[in-house]
């Protein structure tokens, strides 16, 4: 059983928003004013707003790079666009010094390139904002994301390859079907200590990029799942995580990043509220990384075994497991980034023909 986000025939025009404020220490005076005012901001307009700090996800890390995201959902893309360019918002963002070190990735699509899938009958993100979610069967196979948006007009398809698959493409296929190579940067910017001074704005992404929010969260649950959670999943969980990390262009991952949710009060962060945050070039590249590599196989697997039926948690397990997943239009994002380091977010795609 999966539950999804029920629209009851509504159809929305909605804003997904992503702000981040990075510091390399902890915070300054001057960080934890910037933060405090854009929480202030944001809570005073979104209808949800989620307030998450980066975290390994016991991935190394040369240097410890300090992230609070705030991930902020409106149902009404008017109601944003009001917010938005109201005088607070406007001073805030003109404000910021050239090295501040702070950002925004905004989503405006409608609800049909939306979907939202939970193991458990608990509304997270956008969902907050609408009255139910419905009970499905409709899960449990490859493509299940892909049929559940759905389109016979539009397979979603990227514009772009990857340099490596470039590398076993034909230039015959690459001429007929106008596909251009993009480079991924091999890191983010928990590896680079180089910030890019000023303001980047970037409008225009390429077609069908595929933005992922998935969320794992343990809630006061019994400490037999707990350790069953811990022994069976966690390592599978890494090693996912890691996977996507480390071999991004092989993967299509254009940009991604680990984090914890604040509300957490935390020993173990393998027993955490998690999240991870992902672009992929296109659904079909996220879909494949999922099936290609062997440990997110063996996660799916064992999560079945574990809450499936005649699994030792059916019906009584209270771990939370969630996603989201977006497909973007090139003219549904816009970004700007202020004194940020380089590897942050889409910032590298300002540079795309």
């Amino acid at each position: 059983m999966v539950f999804l986000a029920d629209w009851e025939e509504k159809e929305h025009l909605f804003v997904y928003g992503i702000f981040g404020v990075q510091h390399r220490e902890g915070q300054t005076e001057i960080t934890t004013a910037i933060v405090e005012s854009l929480h202030s901001l944001l809570t005073s307009s979104a209808g949800q707003v989620d307030l998450l700090t980066n975290e390994s996800h016991g991935l190394a890390t040369e240097t410890e790079l300090h992230t609070t995201t705030f991930v902020a959902y409106w149902l009404d893309a008017t109601v944003y666009q009001a917010w938005a360019s109201s005088g607070e918002v406007q001073h805030f963002w003109n404000t910021l010094y050239d090295d501040a070190g702070v950002w925004r990735e905004v989503m405006t699509i409608p609800t049909s390139r939306y979907m939202f899938a939970a193991n458990q009958n608990l509304r997270w993100g956008l969902t907050c904002l609408i009255d139910k979610l419905r009970a499905s069967n409709d899960e449990g196979y490859w493509g299940v994301y892909r049929h559940r948006i759905g389109s016979k007009d539009d397979t979603f398809t990227s514009p772009y390859i990857t340099a490596a698959k470039a590398k076993r493409t034909t230039d015959d296929i690459k001429k007929a079907n106008d596909l251009r190579v993009l480079d991924i940067p091999a890191e983010g910017p928990k590896s680079s200590s180089k910030v890019r001074l000023g303001r980047v704005r970037l409008k225009n992404i390429p077609d069908n990029i595929c933005f992922v929010r998935e969320g794992q969260r343990q809630p006061n649950i019994a400490k037999e799942e707990l350790g069953l959670w811990l022994e069976k999943v966690a390592p599978h969980a890494r090693s996912w995580i890691e996977h996507l990390d480390l071999h991004r262009e092989k993967n299509g991952v254009l940009s991604f990043s680990t984090h914890v949710g604040q509300e957490s009060k935390l020993t173990d962060s393998e027993a955490a509220e998690t999240d991870q945050l992902a672009y992929f070039l296109d659904l079909a590249h996220f879909e494949a990384s999922g099936r290609a590599f062997k440990g997110h196989v063996q996660l799916r697997k064992t999560v079945m075994e574990m809450y499936g039926p005649g699994g030792p948690m059916e019906g009584i397990g209270k771990a939370e497991l969630y996603v989201e997943l977006l497909i973007l239009k090139s003219d549904e994002f816009d970004a700007e980034y202020v004194g940020c380091l380089e590897g942050t977010g889409l910032m590298y795609l300002k540079n795309i023909e």
